[in-house]
């Protein structure tokens, strides 16, 4: 009874700061998954290959890679609010300025350079720390219910960008997109997003007990950065969030074209990837409810593999339609689950403390997977016609991942820390 009044006192404490967290996470995501769409566009209009396309995604994440450890420093010393507000703002016109994109293609790779500065401040790294300092006990749920944003951009960002195309063309598309996400954004983060690492923060030199008595949530605990670094647990969830998310993104930002290339029409293709988006939201909070009751190794362990049955059917039975949304249905089931997962057992492995700094590597490396994922993907469709190969890849990859986690061991014991 004890713990469960404990988990009550957080969602009424916390549930806004779930909700701010979810229009973050749409944020992140909105430029994976309405990438897609563009690609036959800018492909028929430039004569670009898919693999050149897809490097543009590819430098604003490698880019961002290198900055995320750097954020994740001013996250723990800044707060999440302080950084993510204004990334609402950068987002909206950030995105729109790829609509001066020309045929050199050395300018669509400069412009998704420059979006890089606004991509940094809507990193899945902030949303996640909010959570991370906010929710104990219902962490997992928490993390998946904000996470959940990362389905509304799967669910929308497809049709929306294929809608925003037919409609007013590519161009104009980037600007529609950019303000209709940003600026929807903004308030929700504006009024909802003050985490508990942003109120630990507030007044440092108030004593620990005494800014832990004003909320339920917990204090801010855990090892330094140096100790995690050097441990095998960060080992493997780094590699975890390297391999799932290579795969991942090489698959789901791409279904449009995966699909259209087995001969269904873009429409369909489109209306395919939002089923896949809105069965993650299902997903997600599943894995999150599960995740808080059960052995977190083997919840996370077993859901990374249904992707394998993904890439299985649309092996098996390239074309059929059914089968195609029964693959995205298994697919965006476990979709993200790399980053509910991760984020999950990095607090649950590491505390809170440094949580910025931590996950803010990890997102670096998460970035580099996003950036060569969707590239070796369309590399290999410039080069044998056929996605197919890439799907036969990424199978190990997904088995690799559900070892490394069956593998974590048991979180150490912590004691709440001073803030500075």
């Amino acid at each position: 009874m004890k713990q469960d009044g404990r988990a009550v006192s957080e969602w009424a404490d916390g549930w806004k700061v779930a909700f701010g967290s979810m229009a973050g996470f749409v944020l992140a995501s909105t430029y994976t998954f309405g990438f897609g769409a563009f690609i036959q566009p800018l492909e028929e209009e430039f004569g670009w290959s898919r693999g050149d396309i897809s490097i543009g995604l590819s430098v604003i994440t490698l880019t961002g890679a290198l900055i995320s450890p750097f954020m994740g420093m001013l996250v723990d010393r800044f707060g999440p609010r302080r950084l993510g507000v204004p990334g609402a703002l950068m987002f909206a016109a950030g995105f729109s300025t790829l609509a001066l994109t020309t045929g050199n293609i050395w300018v669509w790779w400069g412009l998704w350079f420059l979006l890089t500065f606004a991509f940094v401040f809507t990193q899945p790294l902030i949303w996640s720390t909010a959570i991370a300092s906010t929710f104990d006990r219902q962490r997992g749920l928490a993390f998946a219910v904000a996470m959940c944003g990362n389905g509304l951009a799967s669910t929308l960002a497809p049709p929306l960008s294929t809608w925003a195309i037919a409609t007013f063309g590519w161009r104009l598309a980037f600007p529609t997109i950019g303000l209709t996400v940003g600026l929807t954004v903004f308030p929700i983060l504006y009024f909802f997003l003050h985490s508990g690492a942003d109120k630990a923060r507030a007044d440092p030199a108030r004593p620990l007990h005494a800014r832990e008595a004003e909320r339920p949530t917990p204090a801010l605990y855990g090892m330094t950065a140096h100790r995690a670094f050097r441990s095998l647990v960060f080992a493997k969830l780094a590699l975890v969030a390297f391999l799932f998310t290579f795969a991942a993104v090489g698959i789901v930002p791409n279904l449009i074209p995966i699909l259209t290339s087995y001969g269904l029409s873009r429409a369909e293709a489109a209306a395919i990837a939002g089923v896949a988006g809105f069965s993650s939201i299902i997903g997600r909070l599943a894995t999150g409810a599960l995740l808080d009751r059960l052995n977190p190794n083997i919840v996370a362990g077993s859901i990374v593999l249904l992707p394998i049955g993904s890439c299985l059917l649309l092996l098996g039975w390239p074309g059929d339609l059914m089968v195609a949304i029964l693959a995205a249905v298994v697919m965006g089931f476990s979709l993200g689950a790399e980053v509910d997962v991760v984020a999950f057992q990095t607090a649950r492995q590491f505390g809170t403390a440094r949580y910025g700094t931590i996950f803010g590597v990890i997102t670096g490396i998460w970035s580099a997977a996003i950036a060569s994922g969707p590239f070796v993907a369309n590399r290999i469709y410039d080069i044998t016609g056929s996605y197919e190969l890439a799907l036969k890849i990424f199978i190990p990859m997904f088995a690799m991942t559900s070892v490394l986690l069956l593998s974590l061991g048991r979180p150490p014991e912590f004691e709440p820390v001073e803030t500075h």
